[in-house]
């Protein structure tokens, strides 16, 4: 009999506990239908049905925050309350009090959330906070803190440092250890045309000796040497080669020759030190084999004046220099405006001009010209410019070797 009566029990108050699990299933499903809402009444609703969800407390707020502010601040001191770990909600209550002016509240807040979750974004928010308090010691401690845990993209932050101070020593300032954020940084300078702050992050990507950084620092290289800036560009450049990051050799003004691929053994990249390839309608480039070279070709369609192959020499001030080639054409008759050009990158200004290019068989020529002082880089170019009296050429050439060195 007793074992009866409680095995009775037990089933009645097992279907007790499975009604009262149905009934709060159901509550919970209401609840989160009418939060779905992601209105006022819908959140109000939802918490009339369950009043102890901390999130529920958070979309009020967030729905309210700019017409009722009190109110929102009240619903995030409740969701703080029944969810003291919840960063975000802290996060949302240090804006509320900022906003109305309350930057003690504020702070304490935002600090809170660092301590509830030590990730980037409690971390970022604080950064910002003081940055628009203008408190510079405060925002580089958390901005330092914040990119020791960056992830994604890091260019909100850097964007932000570069407002408070843009040195190009934010790799120091903040202590960047990532090879990944360093290399972000130094991508950010590009973009924002800074040009002049490369140099520090160059070398300190430079040092990580990564293959995926090659791509972005041969980049540095060419807006360096568009800016005349050549001591730098040949920094990067020579670090490349010695760690063999790219297929040339390191360059000097001081080597005998000063020209990097001049036999043409590897395909003209148009990056860095090596020949650069423009892009013109009309003409087409392609490897010689056996011996080896490159052949220009002129489709007769090509503009009358254009710029078909460019390099970027390092030279020293004040001294002569040879330019020799070895070169044939065919199909283009001499006259008619196919030839070196030399310029010093500082001023522009032509340093020396070759004879017009036309030569059935394989011949050498060469160049004489003379650095001005200040000079450390100079643009050789081969530049077609159709002669007064003749057609567009329409043949090719095919230079075999180039070199260039000083003359005495």
């Amino acid at each position: 009999m007793w074992f009866r009566i409680a095995r009775f029990l037990a089933i009645a108050i097992a279907a007790a506990g499975f009604a009262a699990a149905a009934v709060w299933s159901v509550r919970l499903g209401w609840s989160d239908y009418w939060f779905r809402k992601e209105t006022v009444a819908g959140t109000e609703k939802a918490l009339a049905v369950t009043p102890g969800q901390a999130a529920y407390y958070n979309r009020l707020a967030l729905l309210t925050s700019e017409d009722h502010p009190a109110r929102a601040i009240a619903a995030l001191k409740r969701a703080v309350a029944l969810d003291p770990a919840d960063a975000h909600s802290w996060i949302d209550l240090g804006l509320q009090y900022e906003a109305g002016g309350d930057n003690a509240r504020a702070g304490q807040c935002l600090v809170r959330a660092v301590e509830e979750d030590a990730q980037y974004l409690p971390r970022w928010t604080l950064a910002n906070y003081y940055f628009r308090r203008n408190d510079p010691p405060r925002f580089w401690f958390w901005a330092k803190r914040a990119a020791a845990m960056a992830y994604g993209d890091p260019l909100p932050l850097f964007r932000l440092c570069g407002q408070m101070e843009e040195d190009g020593k934010l790799i120091e300032r903040l202590t960047i250890s990532n090879p990944s954020v360093r290399a972000s940084y130094l991508s950010y300078l590009v973009g924002q045309d800074r040009i002049d702050l490369v140099g520090p992050p160059s070398r300190r990507v430079l040092e990580e000796n990564r293959q995926s950084d090659t791509p972005l620092l041969l980049a540095v290289c060419d807006r360096l040497l568009d800016r005349g800036r050549a001591s730098e560009a040949l920094d990067i450049w020579n670090r490349l080669a010695e760690t063999h990051r790219i297929p040339f050799a390191a360059r000097s003004s001081t080597l005998p020759s000063s020209l990097t691929n001049g036999a043409f053994t590897v395909a003209p990249t148009s990056q860095g030190l090596d020949w650069r390839l423009p892009e013109v309608d009309g003409i087409s480039a392609a490897s010689e084999e056996s011996p080896g070279g490159l052949r220009l070709t002129f489709s007769g369609r090509q503009p009358e004046r254009c710029e078909v192959l460019v390099q970027y020499v390092p030279v020293q001030e004040n001294r002569k220099y040879r330019l020799r080639f070895l070169y044939r054409t065919s199909g283009i008759a001499s006259g008619t405006g196919l030839t070196w050009r030399i310029a010093d990158t500082n001023s522009g200004r032509s340093l020396g001009e070759g004879r017009d290019l036309s030569a059935a068989g394989e011949i050498q020529d060469q160049v004489s010209f003379a650095t001005p002082a200040g000079c450390r880089l100079v643009r050789l170019s081969l530049v077609y410019q159709r002669s007064l009296g003749t057609t567009r050429i329409a043949g090719f050439i095919v230079l075999r070797s180039i070199d260039m060195e000083l003359a005495n």
